[in-house]
């Protein structure tokens, strides 16, 4: 059963997929996610390294959103986990409540997919994939039969890179990923595109540049992400390359949520105060 299910995921158009087994969800885990599970289908969803957007040529007052967020992938992953889910049920048995999903959940997804081998964390702070880096959604379903579990990988997936001059570290302009892997979330660009903290110090908005929602200067630069690698296709949530920051700086906060609602900035925390601040960086 265990290899019909792990292909499956691959079927699915997941580019890897693992076994973990038992799982546990961590303490303090809402009430929601508690229950553990006899196993747990680890999957990853590739969004790949698809072209970033011509901002350089864009009209003045414009800014980019990163490509990784031009698709919600989340959105995607669990489509794709819900159909696996009515396959399993009518292939192998089980109730829809035995197989819950696990996708930018309060349970953190880092540590299961390290412990089974989808990836292994990186210098950067990402689970690095072998088929796709750092350039994935990583998300989990509980599974109601007890199958065997699979390990971690070996080896450290940056052991290829210069330890005094890692890529992904030259590559931050803030300094927020350090040389000896340590990352300092209060000086990345990205932490405070997502909407944390309650203002940007000035040397991180010294180099914001033309970024409306989306850092991602450390992932061009991994030595995992120099090769193509495709995204999955998928229909949620399409955004373009760039937006106009003066026109959204004129919308009500109604008028935000309904712009970017069912996209990747439509996430319950990334409210429009946070949007217009972005916006306004940009500017």
């Amino acid at each position: 059963m265990k290899e019909a299910v792990l292909k499956a995921a691959l079927d699915a158009g997941f580019v890897r997929a693992r076994i973990l087994a038992p799982w546990m969800p961590p303490a303090g885990a809402a009430a929601n996610y508690r229950e553990g599970a006899p196993a747990l289908l680890m999957a990853a969803l590739a969004y790949g390294n698809r072209a970033p957007g011509a901002v350089s040529g864009a009209p003045p007052g414009t800014a980019e959103i990163a490509p990784f967020a031009q698709r919600n992938y989340y959105r995607e992953t669990v489509k794709r986990l819900q159909r696996l889910s009515g396959e399993f049920r009518q292939r192998f048995g089980g109730q829809k409540r035995d197989f819950r999903i696990l996708c930018n959940s309060p349970v953190p997804e880092k540590p299961p997919a390290a412990a089974c081998g989808l990836g292994a964390l990186g210098r950067n702070g990402l689970i690095i994939c072998p088929e796709a880096g750092s350039l994935v959604v990583i998300a989990a379903m509980t599974l109601p039969w007890a199958l065997s579990g699979d390990g971690p990988l070996e080896g450290s997936p940056c052991a290829a890179c210069n330890p005094q001059n890692p890529p992904c570290a030259a590559a931050c302009p803030t300094g927020a990923l350090a040389v000896d892997g340590s990352f300092h979330r209060e000086w990345c660009i990205q932490w405070y595109a997502s909407g944390y903290g309650e203002t940007v110090p000035p040397e991180v908005a010294a180099q914001w540049g033309r970024r409306f929602y989306g850092c991602n200067l450390c992932q061009d630069a991994c030595i995992w992400h120099q090769k193509p690698i495709p995204g999955a296709e998928t229909a949620e949530g399409i955004l373009p390359a760039w937006i106009d920051c003066r026109e959204l700086l004129a919308l009500s906060d109604e008028a935000i949520r309904a712009r970017f609602r069912g996209t990747a900035l439509g996430l319950s925390w990334l409210s429009p105060q946070a949007l217009r601040r972005n916006a306004e960086m940009a500017l």
